[in-house]
């Protein structure tokens, strides 16, 4: 009898795996807009709220570059077994500034892209997927004095994209070193090729009525 209650256990605990691996699940994923699976989708963003973005230098000092808001384009890849989700095509950054140098004019350089690396996506509308905004390659330039100082960043940013809100939260924080600046100009020595940047930025993403964006 032991041996069976063991078995019956074992069983139990294998369709509750299976059960919850089919509820749950984790790239590639199953892309909806508003229910349909098929073809893609075009989409917009505008940032909420303030839009961080800070450089730690050589000497351990944070360059602090803020802007007040970025938005962009891109498209959303619907179907059955996709990852990158979407991809950016073009973003606009106003507002942007160093402290040395006032405003700074910033280039998208290639399209980057979303993809997700969470196992919480389910059927449900308010699952919150973590991942990465990938392929990251800007280009900033004192407005200004334009030779004066002149960076690119690249990499990838921590992020998460929050269905019932339908928001990208980009929270890349401490200095990690997967988004690090390549080339830098002069720019008085203020920052320098391989520094590691922060980004933090609440983008609302539109479908342009198509309904939702759905990950499962």
């Amino acid at each position: 009898m032991k041996v069976q209650h063991a078995l019956v256990g074992l069983t139990v605990a294998l369709v509750l795996g299976t059960v919850t691996a089919a509820h749950a699940a984790g790239p590639p994923y199953t892309v909806a807009v508003g229910g349909s699976t098929t073809g893609m989708q075009a989409i917009t963003f505008t940032s909420s709220g303030a839009v961080t973005f800070a450089i730690k230098n050589n000497a351990g000092t944070v360059v602090n570059m803020n802007c007040t808001e970025i938005s962009g384009t891109g498209t959303v890849m619907k179907g059955v077994g996709v990852n990158p989700i979407a991809s950016i095509t073009s973003t606009t950054w106003t507002g942007c500034r160093f402290p040395w140098f006032g405003a700074l004019n910033v280039i998208q350089n290639v399209s980057s892209n979303i993809a997700g690396t969470g196992a919480t996506a389910t059927a449900g509308t308010s699952d919150s997927v973590t991942g990465h905004f990938g392929n990251v390659n800007f280009g900033w330039v004192a407005a200004s004095s334009p030779a004066s100082c002149s960076f690119t960043v690249s990499g990838k940013l921590d992020m998460a994209f929050n269905e019932a809100t339908q928001q990208i939260l980009i929270n890349e924080t401490g200095y990690s070193g997967d988004a690090v600046l390549p080339n830098v100009g002069p720019c008085a020595g203020q920052v320098q090729a391989g520094n590691p940047f922060d980004m933090v930025a609440k983008l609302n993403v539109s479908t342009g009525g198509a309904g939702a964006i759905n990950l499962s």
